[in-house]
């Protein structure tokens, strides 16, 4: 027994009365003390047995008692319109949980497209995947090198394991790495993307700028916390000892947090300390790369071609 106020207001009161509420068709609900005329009838379109309307009787003596009607009918017990509401109720819960996927897509789908923007992965990356990779006998081990970091990612995660890839111009390293933040970004994970120069140029633009959203502190914090950071064709551009500085500092504060990288370089660990070397200081640079090769495993691409040139 329900009361009145829980009914009407959700909230149960002492004084107020209790009443019944009944789910009945109209001739029950006759039974049971309502004062109405009788409601219209229809009949099975199968066996054309008499079914009456259905729905809700309340007793009370605070209220009056009646009857409130859905405008919905009895389901007839005949065989045809068993299997009848049977599809019905199938086809109506089929359109509620596609609609209920539907708007989990698209919620899904919102969420990469925040989570692609975040990782600074730019236009000409969003297609760079495994899926548009060309494979050849050359880069095949390189592809599927990177194709199981991404599958055992969880694991690897925990032990700070990252890649170096490492190759001639046009081996396909930024593809792969681009393809490496892609399916890490289904998976939940959060990576950022981008050249040395492009991510620390994000901290030197937040310089002496009132309005920029993010400074100096927050953008490191995001390189050294983000899932997996990707710094594409390291060596590339002659660094500065600003430059230098960062660098070491964000490699190091993920390589004591156990945070994974991915570095792609056209330079092996000779050729890519002297690029990292500024002027005679050469202890920098050495720290750098010998943090790198702590935190990573090394991904050859040295004899593969320059697939951007094939046709």
């Amino acid at each position: 027994m329900k009361q009145i106020s829980e009914i009407l207001h959700c909230t149960p009161t002492k004084n107020s009365e209790e009443c019944e509420i009944i789910h009945c068709t109209n001739s029950k609900a006759i039974e049971v003390g309502r004062h109405s005329i009788v409601t219209e009838t229809i009949e099975c379109e199968f066996c054309k047995n008499i079914l009456e309307q259905t729905g809700f009787y309340l007793s009370s003596s605070m209220f009056s008692r009646g009857w409130l009607s859905r405008g919905e009918y009895e389901r007839c017990t005949c065989k045809d319109a068993i299997n009848h509401w049977l599809e019905f109720d199938k086809a109506k819960l089929d359109k509620v949980e596609k609609e209920k996927n539907e708007e989990g897509e698209r919620q899904y789908k919102e969420r990469l497209e925040r989570m692609i923007k975040q990782s600074n992965l730019g236009e000409r990356f969003r297609t760079r995947t495994f899926q548009t990779y060309k494979i050849s006998n050359e880069n095949k081990l390189a592809f599927k090198t990177c194709e199981r970091y991404t599958e055992k990612f969880k694991e690897l995660k925990t032990k700070g394991v990252g890649l170096l890839i490492t190759g001639n111009y046009g081996a396909g390293k930024t593809h792969l790495a681009a393809a490496i933040a892609h399916v890490l970004i289904k998976q939940g994970y959060q990576p950022i993307f981008g050249t040395l120069i492009n991510l620390l140029g994000k901290i030197k633009s937040s310089y002496g700028d009132a309005h920029s959203k993010e400074n100096e502190e927050q953008i490191i914090n995001k390189y050294i916390n983000c899932d997996l950071l990707i710094i594409d064709d390291l060596g590339k551009e002659k660094p500065t000892e600003w430059v230098l500085e960062k660098l070491y500092y964000v490699l190091n504060c993920r390589y004591e947090n156990n945070e994974p990288v991915v570095i792609t370089s056209n330079y092996n660990d000779t050729k890519l300390m002297d690029r990292l070397t500024v002027g005679d200081n050469l202890e920098t640079s050495e720290a750098i790369v010998s943090r790198m090769y702590e935190m990573c495993q090394g991904v050859n691409m040295q004899e593969c071609k320059d697939y951007r040139r094939e046709i």
